[in-house]
C-alpha cells in the first residue's frame, strides 16, 4: 500500500465525520508522512497500521465514547489497540493540530471578536465624546453668561450713574435714586466680575485637563483594541 492509497482509504472512512475535522485528521497524517521522508513511507505505514484502525480511533477522540484513548505529547495512543503514532515534533510545531480544535473555525471566532468590539466600541466612544463635548460647551456657555452679565450691569450702571448726577441738577430726589441704583448696578457686576474670573482660575484648569485625559484614555483604548 502507498501512502496515496493510505491517505485515500483514510479519508473515505472518515466520510460520516465533519468536513472540518477529517481535513485536520488527514492534515495530520500528510504531515506525519512527509516529516518521515518518502524513504520511510512503508516504514511509517506498518507502523500507523491499517486505515480502518485510524479510522476508528479518530472516530472515538471525536466521539469521546470509549474512555480508552488520548493525545499526549508523543502523539495519539489508544489502549484498545496499544498503538502510539507519534509524530516527529518539528512537523508537530509546524502543523499545529489538535483534535480538539479547528484553527479555521478560531479564527474566524477571533474575527468576529474584533468586529464586536470594534462596532460596539466606536458607538461608546462617541457616546462619551459627545458627553465630554457637551459638557464643555456647557460650561463655555455658563463662563460666557457670566462675562456678559458682568460687563452689561458694569456698563449700565455706569450710565445711570452717569445719568442721574445729571438729573440731579433738575430733580435731586430722582437723581439721587439713579445714582444709587447706578452703583447698585455697578456692585452685582463687579460681583459676577469677581466670580468670572475664579471661574477661570480655579474650576476651568481642571475641567480641560480632565476631558483631555478623557480622550486621550479613550484614543489610547481604541488604538490597544485594533
Amino acid at each position: 500500500m502507498s501512502k496515496k492509497e493510505f491517505l485515500d482509504q483514510l479519508a473515505y472512512l472518515l466520510q460520516d465525520i465533519a468536513p472540518e475535522e477529517r481535513d485536520d485528521a488527514i492534515g495530520y497524517y500528510v504531515d506525519y508522512f512527509e516529516e518521515a521522508g518518502p524513504e520511510r513511507e512503508q516504514q511509517v505505514i506498518e507502523e500507523l497500521g491499517s486505515p480502518e484502525k485510524i479510522a476508528a480511533m479518530i472516530r472515538d477522540s471525536l466521539n469521546g465514547t470509549t474512555g480508552e484513548d488520548e493525545y499526549t505529547e508523543n502523539g495519539y495512543h489508544n489502549r484498545r489497540y496499544d498503538e502510539n503514532t507519534k509524530m516527529p515534533e518539528k512537523a508537530k510545531k509546524e502543523s499545529g493540530f489538535h483534535f480538539k480544535g479547528n484553527r479555521d473555525r478560531n479564527l474566524i471566532l477571533i474575527v468576529l471578536i474584533v468586529v464586536g468590539t470594534v462596532v460596539l466600541g466606536l458607538p461608546l466612544i462617541g457616546v462619551i465624546g459627545g458627553t465630554a463635548v457637551g459638557i464643555v460647551g456647557i460650561f463655555f456657555g455658563f463662563i460666557s453668561g457670566v462675562a456678559g452679565i458682568s460687563v452689561g450691569l458694569l456698563a449700565g450702571g455706569i450710565g445711570v450713574f452717569a445719568a442721574g448726577i445729571v438729573k440731579m441738577f433738575t430733580q435731586l430726589p430722582t437723581g439721587f435714586m439713579m445714582c444709587g441704583g447706578g452703583l447698585i448696578m455697578m456692585a452685582v457686576g463687579l460681583l459676577f466680575c469677581v466670580l468670572f474670573v475664579w471661574i477661570l482660575v480655579t474650576v476651568f484648569p481642571p475641567l480641560i485637563r480632565g476631558v483631555v485625559n478623557l480622550i486621550r484614555r479613550l484614543f489610547h483604548k481604541g488604538g490597544e483594541e485594533a
